[in-house]
C-alpha cells in the first residue's frame, strides 16, 4: 500500500469512526481476531495434516504405521517450527544503565502514586539512557501473541532539562499507556500494533537464499492485513496520545503538562542543534570521546539557550504539523488539546528533575550512562578521528597545490573536505562557486540544499529539486530532506505531494528492478554508446581470453530510469574440431567475464548457444555492435 493510499484510509477511518470511540475500538479488535485466525490458521493446517497421518496409524501393517507415525511427526514439528519461526519476533531489550527502588526513592515514590493514581501495570524495570526522551517499551515474550515485559526508559538529559513537576507529567503521560484509565482494550491494542509493527518489519527484510520456510506465506497476509489494520490502530493509537496528555494535565495541572512539551521541544532542539555537534567535532582532534561528556550537556542545559536561540527553537516547533508518520501530535495539536496557549520558557528550572528525583545516585548514574555511551560511540569516534587527520592532509595538499584558473574538481574535495571537518557555514561558499560554474554539479546542487534547509532557507528546495531532476538516485534522500523542511514549516499540502511522489518513485524502482533482472530477445536494444577508449580498454581485457573470438555489444532500452545502463554482451568462443561447442568451457568463460569485465553500468555476458541464440541474432543485428574481432 502506497504513501497515499494509506493516507486516505487513515483519513477515512477518521471520518467514519470521528466521536465513536467505542466503534473504533471494536473495529480494531475485530480486525486484531482476522489477524490471529490468519496466522493461526497455517498452524492449523499443520496440525490436521499431522493428525490426518496419525489417523492412518490404525490401517495397515506394522511398517506402514511406523511410517505413517513417522510422518506425522515430521509434519508436526517441522511444520510447527516454520510457522513459529515466522510468527515469534525477536524485539530487543532496551538498553540503559537500571535504576533500583533503594537507589532512587524519590523516583520511585513518584512512579508509585502515578501507578494508584491510574491504576497501572507496573514497570518491571527503570532504566535511564543517554537520549532526551521518554518512553514505554514492551517486549513481548511471545511475538505477536504478548506477554510483555514492561521497560520505563528516561532520557538522562529530559531529566537534566526538565523541573521535578515537569517531568512528574511527562511520567503520567507515560504511565497511562499502560493504565486501566486507559482502558483495558487501548492498553491491549497499543501493545498489539507495535509487536505487529515489529513483525512487518522484520518479515520486509528479504529472506536467507535457501531458507525452508511458511514465511513468504506468511507475509502475502501480513502485506495484506497489516496496513488495514495499523490505519484503524494508528487513529486509535493517535486518541490514546491526546488522552494520555489530558489524564497528564488532570494529574499534575495542565499547566505542567504543557510546559513539560515545550520543554521537551525546546531542550531536544538545543542538544541537536548546538550541544550533541559541538561534542561531536572533538572527534576532529581527540582520538577517544571525552570522559565528561554528560556533564557538559548538563551545563549546557543549565545555562539554557539564548532569547535568540529560545524563540527560534520554539518558533520551529510550533510551526510543525502532524503526519500519519508518526501517532504522535504536533506540539500545536497537542497544546489545543489541552486549551493551553504556547508560552515562552523563562529559563531552565532551578533545581532538574534529575537532582530532585535521583538525588545522592545521580553522579553514578551519569558515570554509568556516560560509560555506556562511550562504548556504544568509540568504534564510530575513532574512525571519526581517523578521517579527520586524512581530511587534514587532504585539505592541506589542497591549499598548497598550484592553483588553476577554474578547476571545480578540486573546489569539490576542499568543500567536502570542510563540510566534514567544520560543518555547513565553511563550505557552503564553495558550493555556491561550484555550482556557478558547474549548475550540473548534483553533489554540489544536493549538499547546499540539505545546508540552506538546514538554517531554514528556503532557497533549498530548489537545489534539491535540481539535484533530483539531475540525478533520479538522489530522489530518495532529497525527498525525506524535503518532507523534515515542510514537516517543520507546517506545509502539509506539499507534504502530501511529496508523499506521491515517493509512491511514483518506489513503483518505478520496482519496475526498473524487474525490468533490469532478465534479458530476452523480444526486448528493445539501442547501440552500446560507449567511446572508442572505453571500447579499447575492453578490447584489451579481452586480449587474454584466448577462447574468444569475437565479441558484440549492445545495451537493452530501458523504460524506467532510462539514464541507467545495462549491456549485453555476446561472446564467440572457439570450437573443438568437431565443431559443436564445449557447454562447460563456455559458462566458465562467461562467469570469468561477468566477474572480470566492468562497464558503466550493468553488465550481461552470454554465448550464442542454446536459449541464447535468438538474443545473439538480434544483438548481432545493432549496428557498430561487434567491437572485438580476433586474427585467426
Amino acid at each position: 500500500m502506497t504513501r497515499e493510499e494509506f493516507d486516505d484510509l487513515v483519513h477515512a477511518v477518521e471520518k467514519r469512526f470521528a466521536n465513536r470511540p467505542a466503534a473504533l475500538r471494536w473495529r480494531v479488535v475485530m480486525l486484531a481476531a482476522l489477524g490471529y485466525a490468519g496466522l493461526l490458521a497455517w498452524l492449523g493446517i499443520v496440525v490436521l495434516i499431522s493428525a490426518g497421518f496419525y489417523a492412518l496409524m490404525f490401517v495397515g501393517d506394522v511398517q506402514a504405521k511406523i511410517a505413517f507415525a513417522m510422518l506425522g511427526t515430521f509434519i508436526f514439528l517441522g511444520g510447527g517450527y516454520a510457522v513459529l519461526r515466522a510468527l515469534l519476533v525477536k524485539v530487543t531489550r532496551p538498553k540503559g544503565r537500571p535504576v533500583t527502588r533503594a537507589e532512587a526513592p524519590e523516583l520511585f515514590a513518584v512512579l508509585d502514586s502515578l501507578q494508584a493514581e491510574l491504576r497501572s501495570q507496573p514497570f518491571h524495570q527503570v532504566l535511564i539512557e543517554p537520549v532526551c526522551n521518554a518512553g514505554v517499551v514492551q517486549v513481548p515474550r511471545l511475538g505477536v501473541f504478548g506477554w510483555q515485559r514492561n521497560y520505563l526508559l528516561i532520557g538522562l538529559p529530559l531529566l537534566d532539562g526538565m523541573s521535578r513537576d515537569e517531568m512528574r507529567a511527562v511520567l503520567a503521560h507515560e504511565f497511562t499507556h499502560l493504565s486501566r484509565e486507559h482502558g483495558r482494550m487501548s492498553h491491549w491494542l497499543y501493545r498489539l500494533r507495535r509487536s505487529w509493527q515489529e513483525m512487518f518489519n522484520q518479515l520486509s527484510v528479504p529472506r536467507v537464499r535457501g531458507e525452508f520456510s511458511l514465511r513468504p506465506v506468511v507475509v502475502k497476509f501480513v502485506d495484506y492485513f497489516w496496513p488495514r489494520f495499523n490505519a484503524h490502530a494508528f487513529v486509535l493509537s493517535r486518541a490514546n496520545e491526546y488522552e494520555a496528555d489530558a489524564q497528564s494535565a488532570r494529574l499534575t495541572g495542565s499547566s505542567n503538562a504543557a510546559l513539560a512539551l515545550l520543554r521537551l521541544n525546546v531542550v531536544s532542539l538545543q542538544l541537536d542543534e548546538k550541544l550533541w555537534p559541538d561534542v561531536l567535532k572533538l572527534a576532529n582532534e581527540q582520538p577517544a570521546p571525552p570522559s565528561d561528556v554528560f556533564r557538559r550537556l548538563r551545563d549546557g542545559i543549565r545555562a539554557g539557550p539564548s532569547a535568540e536561540e529560545g524563540g527560534k527553537w520554539l518558533g520551529e516547533g510550533l510551526k510543525m504539523t502532524s503526519t500519519n508518520s508518526d501517532t504522535h501530535p504536533c506540539l500545536t495539536d497537542r497544546l489545543r488539546a489541552l486549551q493551553v496557549a504556547p508560552e515562552n520558557l523563562v529559563s531552565p528550572p532551578a533545581q532538574s528533575a534529575a537532582e530532585a528525583l535521583l538525588g545522592p545516585v545521580l553522579d553514578a548514574v551519569r558515570e554509568d550512562v556516560q560509560k555506556l555511551w562511550a562504548k556504544d560511540i568509540e568504534k564510530k569516534w575513532r574512525e571519526r578521528h581517523a578521517r579527520a587527520n586524512a581530511l587534514k592532509d587532504r585539505l592541506s595538499s589542497i591549499e598548497q597545490a598550484p592553483a588553476a584558473a577554474v578547476d571545480v574538481d578540486r573546489l569539490w574535495d576542499k568543500a567536502i573536505a570542510l563540510l566534514d571537518l567544520e560543518g555547513g557555514q565553511a563550505a557552503t561558499p564553495l558550493l555556491q562557486e561550484i555550482i556557478t560554474l558547474r549548475p550540473d554539479h548534483v553533489l554540489a546542487q544536493f549538499h547546499l540544499g540539505r545546508l540552506l534547509l538546514e538554517e531554514n532557507r528556503v532557497e533549498g528546495v530548489a537545489n534539491l529539486e535540481r539535484a533530483m531532476e539531475l540525478d533520479e538516485n538522489c530522489l530518495p534522500r532529497a525527498c525525506e530532506l524535503l518532507h523534515q523542511h515542510y514537516r517543520a514549516s507546517g506545509q502539509a499540502a506539499q507534504l502530501r505531494e511529496l508523499d506521491a511522489r515517493m509512491d511514483r518513485h518506489e513503483k518505478s524502482l520496482a519496475a526498473s528492478q524487474a525490468e533490469r533482472r532478465e534479458v530476452k530477445a523480444s526486448d528493445a536494444f539501442i547501440a552500446h554508446g560507449l567511446t572508442e577508449a572505453e571500447l579499447q580498454t575492453l578490447r584489451d581485457e579481452l586480449q587474454p581470453e584466448l577462447r574468444v573470438l569475437r565479441a558484440q555489444l549492445a545495451r537493452k532500452e530501458l523504460k524506467h530510469f532510462p539514464t541507467q545502463r545495462l549491456f549485453v554482451l555476446c561472446v564467440y568462443s572457439r570450437r573443438a574440431w568437431h565443431g559443436f561447442p564445449n557447454k562447460d568451457l563456455d559458462r566458465a568463460l562467461v562467469t570469468r567475464l561477468s566477474q572480470k569485465l566492468k562497464l558503466p553500468g550493468r553488465l550481461m555476458v552470454f554465448s550464442p548457444t542454446g536459449s541464447f541464440r535468438a538474443l545473439a541474432s538480434k544483438v548481432a543485428q545493432m549496428p557498430g555492435a561487434e567491437f572485438f574481432c580476433r586474427q585467426r
